[in-house]
Parts: C-alpha cells; structure tokens; sequence
C-alpha cells in the first residue's frame, strides 16, 4: 500500500516558541524518521509538510478546498491518504472532504494530536498509526472506504464528528451515528452492509463569508442577528434549543428570519444540545421557524451544517436546491 500523509498544521507537529507553540515546518521530516524506524510497517510514505501551515483556528473553506485539491491531485497515485490536522477545526475539514469525495472508493482519514509529538507524554504517534492501521484495513473492503476523522481509537464518519472536548485524549465525539470502527488489540467494527452509490469527486470554489451561525439564547433579540444576516450571507445554521425551539413571541425575531430566508438565505435548524435531532414543528416554538423559511438540519451536528451549506453554495446551487440536500 502506498499512503500520502499531509501534514497542514496542528498541534501535533508544533514547537516552542516565544510566542508559544507554533508549527515546525521541518515536522514530515521528523514523521518520515519515525515511520522509517517502525519494522512492522512495510508500507510505502510519503509525507509532505504544506508550504504555508496553519494553526487550526485560522483555517477557511479555501483551506478546505487546497486539501482537496491536493488529494485530488495525487488520487491515482496513492492507495490512502492521511490529513494531519489541528483539532479546533479539524471536524470542519473531515466534513468538507466527506462532501468533496463522496462515496470515496479509497480512506481519506484526518487525525491530529491533543500534545506536540516532540514531547515524551504525547498522543501523535498513537493517532499517526492507529489511522494507518485504518487504512490497512479499509482498503479492499466491500463499502468500507470513505472519509473518516481518526483520534484517540475512535474511527468517525467524517461528516458526523463534533470537537467535544478541549484537554481529554478523546477530544471529539460521534453523538447521533456509531463509530465505524474502534481500535483496542484489535479492530471492532460496524458492519456496513448498504450498497454506496459511485464516487464523485466535487471541488467547488469556496467562498468566503457566505455562511454565519445564528446563536440562540435567553433574550436574543433582532439586533445580535442583524449583523450576521448580512447581504453577503446566503446560508445560516441556526443553534437551537433542545428539539429545534427558539423564541415564538418575538415578532422582530421572526420577521427577521422571514426576511432572510424570502431573499433566498437558506437557514438550517440544529440543536445546541450535545445529541439528539431536530423535530421541526414538535413544539410551537419550532412551528414558528417553520413558518419563517427555516428547514431542519435533523441530527446535524453544527460543523457538518455549516460545511454542507458551504459547499453547496460553492457549487453555485440555487437556494431551492440547496434545500432539497438537506431533506
């Protein structure tokens, strides 16, 4: 097996400096020495470190888009592809990759680290092997392929995973989909036994600025959302309460989000909560939404929201059809 490793940044291949932990442009270097010195492995790397890395918290959809681009390039060349990433946004790309190559016929598995690989006490090399070993055993299997995000020996859907936790080894959860696989001694994995249609790759020009999140909270009023609803604005994930509720007797409110969405801003209903889904029109409170435009993102988690409404309006769709993706 042939695997391409690309290290964009993140934690895991960061160093000290006097501005604090910073990324180490000579880190494939280090990773090609590590794997090189590991006997089990028998697999062909190889490890290029982006010229330009980034810290996680400054990642965009162009950063999604170059990944993609990236992978795309090399597709019949390698065998898998592993994304090393920083955690604050790592669930974003694992979800934009999983909409650029749906369906994919070969793994696509983004991990990190929570601690720099430079240190003794750290979680790189465990989550560096345990995605290669994915990919091991992902090739060749009858619909198992796919993106994936890969941490601490959980083996998530791509466009499932959620950054739950700051400091624990398992920093991101899978809350409304099992995990594909898990990996102790061994592999336990989920069986898939439904047919995936064909591969399509979709690369779309990601713009900047399109999508917002629209928070709810006790006394949101019309002026915390004026400014995110915007005119650039064609797409807005909505945090709600609990089954998809926000404030019914706030007519500014709603008329504010009926204004967006007759201007053909698509809004999409996701809770805040950790788990659980959407039930559009359950309650009075969400009949409200449904009543302004707003569709139901249904067990979205957030990221995977915000990156599906970027995507397909990267795609130039046309707020009818961008509708129709969620339903």
């Amino acid at each position: 097996m042939k695997i391409y490793i690309a290290y964009t940044g993140g934690t895991i291949g960061m160093v000290p400096s006097n501005q604090g932990l910073i990324p180490d442009a000579a880190f494939a270097d280090h990773l090609t020495q590590h794997l090189n010195d590991a006997d089990e492995l028998t697999h062909e790397f190889v490890i290029e470190g982006y010229p330009s890395l980034i810290d996680s918290s400054n990642a965009t959809g162009k950063d999604w888009q170059t990944i993609a681009r990236d992978i795309e390039g090399r597709w019949h060349e390698f065998d898998a592809f592993i994304v090393l990433h920083g955690t604050d946004t790592m669930a974003y790309t694992a979800a934009a990759l999983s909409f650029m190559f749906a369906n994919s016929d070969k793994p696509i598995i983004v991990t990190g680290s929570q601690v720099p690989m430079y240190k003794v006490r750290t979680d790189a090399m465990i989550n560096v092997m345990g995605a290669i070993s994915a990919c091991e055993e992902l090739s060749g299997e009858k619909n198992s392929n796919g993106v994936f995000l890969f941490f601490a020996g959980r083996l998530i859907e791509g466009d499932r995973a959620h950054k739950a936790h700051t400091s624990d080894w398992q920093a991101f959860s899978s809350p409304n989909c099992p995990e594909r696989g898990v990996l102790g001694i061994d592999w336990r994995w989920r069986s898939t036994e439904m047919v995936k249609p064909p591969m399509s790759i979709q690369i779309p020009d990601m713009k900047e600025g399109v999508v917002t999140i629209l928070p709810v909270f006790p006394g949101v009023q019309v002026a915390h959302w004026q400014g995110l609803l915007n005119e650039s604005v064609r797409g807005a994930v909505l945090l709600s309460y609990g089954a998809g509720n926000a404030p019914d007797k706030d007519p500014a409110l709603l008329a504010l989000l009926k204004t967006a969405t007759d201007r053909g801003v698509v809004i999409v209903n996701v809770s805040q909560c950790g788990a659980g889904s959407v039930a559009a029109g359950a309650y009075a409170a969400g009949s409200a939404l449904v009543k302004a435009g707003v569709i139901s993102g249904k067990d979205m988690t957030y990221e995977a929201a915000f990156v599906k409404l970027s995507f397909l309006i990267g795609l130039d769709l046309s707020s009818e059809d961008i509708k129709n993706h969620f339903l």
